[in-house]
């Protein structure tokens, strides 16, 4: 293991050329990639299926599709917003404006399946959900994109 992670990002929507991007940064001693490029991710998964390395998907569970070989999958919990929204809708609750979901009231977080249960251990796991309440807790500050890149 390097200690070392990748991130694509640079080849949307061309899945050979993220697949060409993986395999450069996996040759260059990279363990983990983080999808990041829409359609693209397959390159990435191919990559990491004929590398023997991992990857990350991100936004649905993605884990299924080089099972093994697929870390874990942020997830992005589109399906509880959208449900809340309802809630606020029918409840006559709603209003409208930007509305950020986070670990706290579960909008992100990851997927653990039958595909990726034996690469991410239980003692992983375990480190992952003590990292997940330290973060809620505010005990660990996790940047603002939108503050920090002004």
């Amino acid at each position: 293991s390097s200690n070392y992670i990748g991130v694509t990002g640079e080849a949307w929507n061309n899945p050979p050329k993220c697949k060409e991007l993986a395999m450069s940064q996996y040759d260059r001693g990279v363990d983990v990639i983080f999808a990041a490029a829409g359609a693209s991710n397959t390159g990435l998964f191919d990559a990491a299926e004929e590398k023997k390395k991992f990857a990350i998907g991100v936004d649905s569970n993605q884990n299924w599709i080089k099972p093994g070989r697929v870390l874990t999958s942020m997830l992005k919990r589109v399906d509880l917003a959208v449900f809340k929204t309802i809630e606020q809708v029918v409840g006559g609750k709603f209003e409208a404006g930007v509305i950020r979901h986070g670990l706290k009231d579960q909008g992100i977080d990851y997927a653990v399946d039958s595909n990726n249960e034996k690469v991410l251990t239980a003692e992983m796991r375990s480190k992952l959900e003590a990292i997940k309440k330290q973060i809620v807790s505010g005990k660990i500050k996790v940047p603002d994109y939108y503050q920090t890149r002004k």
